[in-house]
């Protein structure tokens, strides 16, 4: 085993194994970040975590259950390396391999149907009030919970006696692999596509804004990233690799890649409707700046407007025209009314010319008084 590791670590950076090993990890951060973005959400809010929440967390230890699992069918099993070669190393590591990827599926089937379940749990507590839907997603929690039972047994025993699944001079029977492995994934991939479009028509019928509808029904289109997945790993019905069937360690390479893709993307795709309580926290480091950065930037425009109105007001004394000339005043630095400038006051001021009445002249009621120091910002 030892050889193995040593032979699929120098061989991975040039292999289908370098993305086996480093993909999962990614997209698992990504999911762990979700799932505990989701639980900071219901915490801001105040709110107790419900079954659903509960759900997210189970699938996402499985997902990384899942990726550890994986990780052993490359180090230990040699998967992704050519069976010539894995044999070369190590004769036993292929009964490894075949073990481990009959764990592998068997915990695919549960993981999977637990981020859907999920998903349909958040469903029936979002969208309760209207009983059609609450039972359509009743009865998908049905089917999905009975093909997670379905699934696992059958997987577990697709030969009898099982250890005939990683030793082919077992006497026994298998069921027919081809069949056995579309109608698993045309399965999935039905539930899927039900999941993500049976709450559109309920959306699109809520009195809410057009723009709310559209987001929503993009968060929940997520889910047909997948859903696309889940398709494209069906290797008996796409041959994506064209490598040979008896090439076993190698064959599935690209499926298992799938696999640890889907299951992180379906815990994504479950968490981000419910971060939106969150997203104020996130953004609001990046809004600070962004206003004192503007808070910078007015000062600065303020000072520049100063020197201005000392000019006015030096002409001014000096007895030329007292007109100024036009200037835009901002709607955070002044207000401009019967009662003259307020430094403290705010409003939506267009363009303006200014006067200043003379010692001489009575004032009017109508003129602008500068009862405060304020800028003018010359356009």
């Amino acid at each position: 085993m030892s050889e193995i590791l040593k032979r699929a670590t120098f061989e991975a950076t040039n292999s289908h194994q370098l993305s086996i090993v480093v993909v999962p990890i990614i997209t698992g951060a990504l999911a762990t970040a979700c799932v505990a973005l989701r639980f900071r959400a219901r915490y801001i809010q105040r709110l107790r975590c419900l079954f659903d929440d509960w759900l997210a967390l189970v699938a996402l230890i499985l997902t990384w259950i899942f990726q550890g699992v994986n990780l052993a069918a490359v180090f230990a099993g040699g998967a992704g390396l050519p069976i010539e070669t894995v044999i070369a190393i190590d004769p036993t590591a292929v009964t490894t391999y075949l073990k481990i990827i009959l764990a592998n599926f068997s915990l695919w089937v549960v993981t999977v149907s637990v981020v859907q379940l999920s998903i349909l749990f958040f469903y029936i507590r979002i969208f309760s009030i209207n009983k059609v839907f609450a039972w359509l997603s009743y009865v998908m929690v049905v089917l999905v919970t009975t093909f997670a039972i379905a699934g696992l047994f059958s997987e577990i025993f697709s030969c009898v006696p099982v250890s005939k699944s990683w030793d082919p001079t077992v006497n026994g029977t298998c069921v027919d692999g081809k069949s056995y492995c579309s109608a698993i994934g045309i399965i999935h991939v039905v539930f899927d596509l039900a999941i993500v479009t049976i709450p559109l028509p309920f959306i699109w019928r809520l009195k809410i804004a057009k723009g709310k509808k559209v987001v929503l029904s993009v968060l929940l289109c997520l889910g047909l990233v997948a859903t696309i997945i889940s398709l494209l790993k069906i290797v008996c019905l796409f041959d994506l690799t064209g490598i040979p069937q008896a090439d076993v360690t190698d064959y599935l390479w690209l499926t298992i890649l799938f696999q640890t893709v889907e299951l992180p993307i379906g815990i994504i795709c479950c968490c981000v409707p419910s971060l939106k309580p969150v997203m104020g926290e996130i953004t609001a480091p990046f809004n600070s700046l962004a206003s004192r950065l503007l808070s910078y930037s007015r000062r600065t425009d303020g000072q520049a407007g100063s020197n201005v109105y000392t000019s006015w007001s030096q002409s001014g004394d000096a007895g030329t025209d007292s007109k100024s000339q036009f200037v835009r005043l901002d709607s955070s630095f002044a207000h401009v009314g019967r009662e003259g400038v307020q430094h403290d006051a705010s409003a939506q001021a267009e363009e303006y010319e200014l006067s200043r009445p003379s010692d001489n002249e009575p004032k009017d009621s109508n003129a602008i008084n500068v009862s405060q120091t304020y800028a003018i910002t010359r356009l």
